[in-house]
């Protein structure tokens, strides 16, 4: 029986030798592929910093033109409400001198195209 026994722990720490041996080629496994995704990762990370700093670049090129269009955009409003101003003013100025010359204008082309048919029908009489 005490044969068995030994032999039972002899098998089992066989087992558990092999069971570690095997565990260490796991392990080693484990750690290049740890090692690999570790190179991954410092490469990913290599290649994103350039990325993220272009996109930074651009992110403010884009803000920068965006505040310009802003200030384009009202300037272009204050200019199209000076055009305005002055339209409303050109107009009205209109209505001022149409509203002062007018009148003696027709009452003036009226007399004159009255003195004129007089001169007419009087030199029309005379001929006849």
């Amino acid at each position: 029986m005490q044969d068995v026994l030994v032999a039972a722990q002899i098998l089992a720490l066989i087992a558990i030798s092999a069971l570690c041996v095997y565990l260490i080629t796991v392990i080693l496994r484990l750690r290049d592929l740890l090692g690999k995704v570790e190179s991954d990762f410092r490469e990913i990370t290599a290649r994103a910093v350039p990325v993220l700093d272009n996109v930074e670049y651009i992110t403010n090129r884009f803000k920068s033109i965006s505040d310009n269009v802003d200030d384009q955009v009202a300037m272009i409003r204050d200019s199209v409400g000076s055009v305005r101003d002055v339209a409303d003013n050109i107009v009205a100025l209109e209505r001022q001198v149409q509203a002062r010359f007018e009148g003696p204008i027709l009452d003036t082309l009226g007399f004159v195209a009255a003195v004129l048919k007089g001169f007419r029908t009087f030199a029309e009489r005379v001929r006849s």
